[in-house]
């Protein structure tokens, strides 16, 4: 079986297993570890150039996080979500996307727009070049703002849970954006409360927003 374990670069000085846990968190995240591959703690190991343990320390962070399924006898796994987590999953990130909008409007900064903007203007960018994994970088990147910009110290935390929900869906992402710019011109009405300061008109469309991803990525009719 060919050995598709990504090329590592070198580890730096400090706490091996939270490097570890970090680069292959972002390669889940990012799809270079697809759900269902299995995780040779050997084969890691060897690419990282580290003994075993600080590998098996940071899996079993991964698996607390469920992102990884550590099955007893048959080994380690890029943790798959079924339709009914799927769903779940998007309840959870419907409700926390609508706290880190009120607390957004209360507590960020001006120049917070600053980041969300350019976030959209990345979006109508890579829409036009038709470069379809730029419009999804740029659209995490819009939610990822408003949850670390909100001035809420937990809601960046809860982001990290949120995250891989989101880019669990690039895979039928086809779905989901119908017209080139659509996802971006999903975003400026987000952007005018976001402006506006409008607590409770952004809380409700960042909800309507996510509600509708899922619905089109659900096939509900009307969508």
């Amino acid at each position: 079986m060919a050995d598709n374990t990504p090329q590592r670069a070198p580890l730096v000085t400090g706490l091996l297993s939270d490097q570890i846990y970090t680069a292959i968190r972002a390669d889940i995240v990012a799809g270079t570890l697809t759900p269902g591959e299995r995780l040779v703690e050997a084969e890691m190991a060897r690419s990282f150039g580290v003994s075993q343990a600080p590998v098996r320390d940071a899996l079993r962070r991964l698996a607390h996080e469920g992102l990884v399924l550590q099955l007893p006898r048959r080994g380690t796994y890029v943790a798959e979500l079924s339709d009914e987590q799927a769903r779940r999953s998007y309840l959870v990130r419907e409700a926390l996307e609508a706290v880190a909008a009120r607390e957004f409007c209360a507590h960020a900064p001006d120049d917070a727009l600053d980041a969300l903007q350019a976030s959209v203007d990345r979006m109508f960018e890579a829409s036009r070049a038709g470069d379809r994994p730029g419009v999804i970088e740029a659209d995490v990147a819009f939610h990822r703002s408003v949850f670390e910009l909100s001035g809420n110290p937990l809601l960046p935390r809860m982001w990290t849970l949120v995250e891989p929900v989101l880019r669990g869906f690039t895979a039928i992402s086809n779905k989901v954006y119908f017209a080139e710019d659509e996802v971006a011109r999903s975003h400026l009405p987000l952007l005018d409360v976001f402006r506006d300061r409008d607590a409770e008109k952004a809380a409700r469309l960042a909800q309507e927003h996510v509600r509708v991803v899922w619905q089109r990525v659900d096939g509900e009719p009307g969508a």
